[in-house]
């Protein structure tokens, strides 16, 4: 076996009956340069007893830390302080890999070796237990117009596109990315305010940082849980965009005019749709001011017509004539930036 070359990250929270799965697709990887470090965050249920019995099998290449419950994006970054090998790549405790993720992905480093992070597409079981073949055909259509070139079969290098078309909407899941140590440094970490789609601000800061290139081929499986917050909980979930597009405004504070107005366009979107939410649940005051951040974001008529309905709403009580106003407002906001 040679020296460990991949240090795969796996946070896990109670995930003793899934976290196997995970481990064992690490295992059953076609090349063994590989090291497993997991994050254990403040599980209650039997995890550390499955660990232990990993650790007697895997011996030092597998690390198990332990910590109170700090969310994943604290688990992945402490994962990412352990690690000491050339490559980090993740991997969530509910989801697994295929033999070939591994062997894959460091072959396009090997082809190409100016890269810093190489991604890939994944296939996903759906809460009906229907696997789906490729989440670049099905679900992340914008993965497919990222520029770029084929170096061989099935390995494609980006071109300095990618962090544009990032920014247009995230596609690359945490789990399908492999990244060189050294990209990281000790600034690139989790975002840890952030607790919905941090993997979008964590890999444009890599792209920011180096080149990157893609294998054309579902490297993973990602289990869809049910229950899990990010798909049953729609208004935490426009709440928790607004929150990651500011803090990618935030990190990037010196965007081009154009890449500048693609994230305040998606940020004004997102207040909408909060505001719609506050409304629907009567919440007429934070309606209002969404809808006002809305249009600070993306001036125009319709949204600032639909922040003056809802503030007539918050005065009056939401009586009749407020309604009306909101509805008419709301009619023409949908269908307008």
């Amino acid at each position: 076996m040679k020296s460990p070359t991949v240090s795969v990250i796996i946070p896990t929270y109670n995930r003793a009956a899934t976290l196997p799965r995970a481990i064992d697709s690490v295992i059953a990887q076609t090349v063994d340069s590989w090291e497993i470090i997991v994050i254990d965050d403040g599980s209650t249920d039997n995890t550390s007893e499955i660990i232990n019995k990993y650790q007697r099998e895997l011996g030092d290449r597998l690390q198990y830390i332990t910590q109170t419950n700090r969310g994943a994006s604290a688990a992945r970054n402490v994962g990412i302080e352990a690690a000491n090998r050339p490559f980090v790549a993740f991997l969530d405790s509910d989801d697994e890999y295929v033999p070939e993720k591994l062997e894959q992905q460091l072959a396009l480093f090997d082809a190409a070796p100016d890269i810093g992070l190489v991604y890939c597409d994944y296939a996903f079981v759906d809460l009906d237990a229907k696997r789906h073949a490729s989440a670049f055909d099905e679900k992340l259509l914008l993965a497919r117009a990222v520029p770029s070139k084929e170096v061989s079969p099935g390995l494609r290098v980006c071109d300095s596109r990618l962090f544009q078309t990032l920014l247009r909407g995230y596609f690359i899941a945490t789990i399908t990315g492999m990244i060189r140590r050294d990209v990281l440094g000790s600034r690139i970490r989790f975002d840890e305010r952030i607790n919905y789609a941090e993997e979008w601000l964590f890999y444009l800061q890599v792209a920011k940082a180096a080149r990157a290139g893609f294998v054309n081929e579902s490297l993973c499986v990602h289990h869809f849980t049910d229950g899990s917050l990010a798909r049953t909980n729609r208004v935490q979930n426009s709440i928790g965009l607004c929150k990651v597009l500011e803090a990618i405004l935030e990190t990037f504070p010196k965007l081009a005019r154009s890449e500048r107005k693609i994230v305040l366009g998606l940020l004004s979107r997102a207040h909408r749709q909060v505001a719609f939410n506050s409304d629907e649940a009567g919440e007429f005051g934070e309606s209002a001011r969404r809808f006002l951040r809305s249009f600070r974001c993306q001036p125009g008529r319709a949204t600032l017509r639909s922040a003056v309905a809802a503030i007539v709403r918050a005065c009056f009580g939401g009586n009749s004539q407020g309604s009306d106003l909101t509805k008419s407002g709301r009619g023409v906001t949908r269908s307008s930036a």
